[in-house]
């Protein structure tokens, strides 16, 4: 699963809210590179993939508390350790919403309970599981989304609802929140009991359920504090599917859009062609902007994984010092237009890229052709490989009649030399 992506990026603005579930499958990540072994969370390279990117891009991003409205770092708990180090590098703070805040946090979440227990919340995630099921059955064989939301429960269950861990956070007899949400979790995994077997391992229907809605929680508490929330990819494609059922979305239509939103990682290798297509998901992992590790292979296994995680937090803290002409520039656009003169800079590097690279360019499709020739300050295009993620920036078909010199602006510099430098590694 992939982030969501809308008319505009979902990160736009200057503050995201991401949730405890994405940090600690960020450090599961983080803690099996050390290990030299797979993570346990099917997740994890993922969450870790989004907490960079977000840290990277954004000015600020809080964390969420499943509870609380106002609370302090020491509500979270010890655990995740990595949940901590960057609320002590001050690359993270908890949401703390003001009494007005939370009032409109609380009816909001009136708004979506309404609709959770009604047809609506049954049918979304009914859907939520055919689709895994459908994508399973697109891709035989390849990553089963149904069976990594069931090791995704095993994880939380032997590694999270612990002692020390969740129950810190909610201090439930059953670890899941003692409100009209959790009372709606509780019946709905026993009403659908065969619907999420194939999702679930037995006795943890109601632990999926929880998970599901309480990213709607914390969806009404980003919109209270008018900022962009950054959910658990397990979480992502609930809330779409919960919110385009609530728009009366047919269901092909809300597993097209599920479908697309997967696929969006693909597309980077496919602009390259096939020559270098290893090549470029193996960049992938060397390149920070794109979630890439920050350390080499050399320097792991040697720590414990405490002072492991650690040492990456402050490689995130040095990496997000040293990206801070580009998180400016995203962070200055407003309108419309500066968001296509941000793309067409971000197009004149990739054009310097793929020249310098020898990636061949592909023809623009007629759709794209269209779309430019729209823009009466575009006249030409060229698609290739996108210099940021296409999670954050679309710049496939954004024009470039004009293109300033590289050296023009700092973030041009930084993005190049970032990009040719993980190049260079990944060819190594």
């Amino acid at each position: 699963m992939v982030p969501g992506d809308h008319v505009t990026h979902p990160l736009s603005g200057s503050s995201v809210l991401v949730d405890v579930t994405s940090l600690i499958g960020a450090e599961e990540y983080i803690v099996s590179q050390n290990r030299r072994t797979r993570p346990q969370d099917p997740f994890a390279r993922q969450c870790f993939v989004e907490i960079v990117q977000s840290l990277i891009f954004v000015p600020q991003v809080h964390v969420v508390h499943p509870t609380l409205p106002a609370p302090t770092p020491d509500d979270f708990g010890e655990q995740p350790q990595l949940l901590r180090e960057l609320i002590q590098a001050d690359l993270v703070s908890p949401l703390v919403l003001q009494p007005d805040g939370w009032a409109s946090a609380t009816t909001a979440q009136a708004r979506a309970l309404d609709d959770l227990t009604t047809t609506l919340g049954t049918t979304s995630v009914i859907q939520f599981v055919d689709q895994a099921l459908a994508c399973d059955s697109a891709r035989p064989g390849r990553d089963s989304l149904s069976a990594r939301l069931v090791d995704w429960a095993r994880f939380q269950q032997a590694n999270v609802r612990v002692t020390g861990h969740h129950n810190v956070r909610i201090d439930s007899h059953d670890g899941i929140e003692s409100d009209e949400f959790g009372d709606w979790a509780r019946s709905a995994a026993v009403v659908l009991h065969r619907a999420l077997a194939p999702v679930a391992p037995p006795g943890e229907g109601k632990y999926l359920m929880a998970t599901l809605a309480r990213g709607l929680k914390y969806q009404a508490r980003a919109d209270a504090a008018a900022m962009c929330y950054q959910p658990h990819p397990m979480r992502r494609d609930f809330l779409l599917t919960f919110d385009l059922n609530r728009q009366g979305a047919e269901d092909v239509l809300v597993l097209d859009v599920i479908k697309t939103i997967r696929g969006i990682p693909g597309s980077i290798a496919e602009a390259a062609g096939h020559a270098a297509a290893l090549r470029l998901r193996l960049m992938e992992f060397e390149l920070p902007l794109l979630g890439g590790r920050l350390w080499s292979d050399a320097e792991t296994g040697k720590v414990t994984d405490g002072a492991w995680i650690r040492h990456v937090a402050d490689r995130i803290k040095r990496y997000r010092a040293e990206a801070t002409d580009l998180r400016e520039a995203i962070a200055a656009c407003v309108t419309d237009e500066d968001h296509l003169l941000l793309a067409r800079d971000i197009e004149a590097v990739r054009t310097r890229l793929l020249e310098t690279l020898g990636i061949r360019r592909a023809e623009p499709s007629p759709l794209e052709r269209d779309l430019v020739e729209g823009v009466a300050s575009v006249t030409q295009t060229a698609t290739g490989l996108p210099i940021v993620s296409a999670l954050y920036f679309g710049s496939r078909g954004i024009g470039r009649s004009v293109v300033r010199r590289l050296r023009s602006r700092p973030f041009q510099q930084f993005l190049y030399r970032e990009f040719i430098r993980a190049w260079k590694l990944s060819g190594s």
